[in-house]
């Protein structure tokens, strides 16, 4: 039924099939030969909380020093537990609650960006949509993150904030984003 790509993607295609977060693995991967010929494919499918850019980043130069028989150059695995751990060391869990009541305190209803407030279907209407940025527009805005001293993630999301903020007719807005280790920031 076509390309052993397009198969795959369309088989396990995130709106269709969720990955529940409640139950692991929350990263999962799935291996299939392409149809008619020998090469192998592989997909990676991963819960949005325990990952981002950088972690496919790291991801895949880990991969490839495997593949180009680099592995000994990699740094020993840590247990996630451990960056947990380091996360909650010396966490004051009734300080870090003051200060999200304290921002979000007065947030008494969800943005909904064009007035769509029912998300919740099986996702078969949704079209995506990807454009990359042109490389000048990308080093513009690497330049301009490490000039305020913040990630380059981090200025996307406010961008983003800006998107929800502007579409929901909303001065301010709350949105979901990964947050876990960068707290300290």
């Amino acid at each position: 039924a076509g390309p052993g790509r397009a198969q795959l993607k369309d088989r396990f295609d995130p709106r269709r099939q969720r990955i529940e977060l409640g139950r692991a693995p929350l990263l999962r991967f799935v291996i299939a030969r392409e149809p008619g010929s020998a090469r192998w494919l592989l997909l990676e499918l991963q819960h949005h909380l325990i990952g981002d850019h950088t972690t496919l980043e790291v991801m895949r130069a880990e991969v490839q020093a495997e593949l180009e028989g680099r592995a000994h150059e990699l740094t020993e695995p840590q247990p996630f537990r451990n960056l947990v751990a380091q996360a909650h060391l010396g966490a004051d869990a009734k300080a870090d609650e003051a200060f999200f009541r304290g921002w979000l305190a007065d947030i008494d209803e969800p943005c909904t960006p064009f007035g769509l407030s029912e998300v919740r279907g099986d996702g078969s209407g949704v079209r995506e949509a990807q454009r990359m940025l042109p490389e000048q527009l990308n080093a513009r805005l690497r330049s301009q993150a490490r000039r305020l001293g913040v990630s380059l993630a981090s200025l996307c999301h406010l961008a983003w904030g800006q998107v929800v903020a502007r579409s929901s007719g909303r001065e301010q807005v709350v949105f979901g984003t990964v947050l876990f280790g960068r707290m300290h920031g």
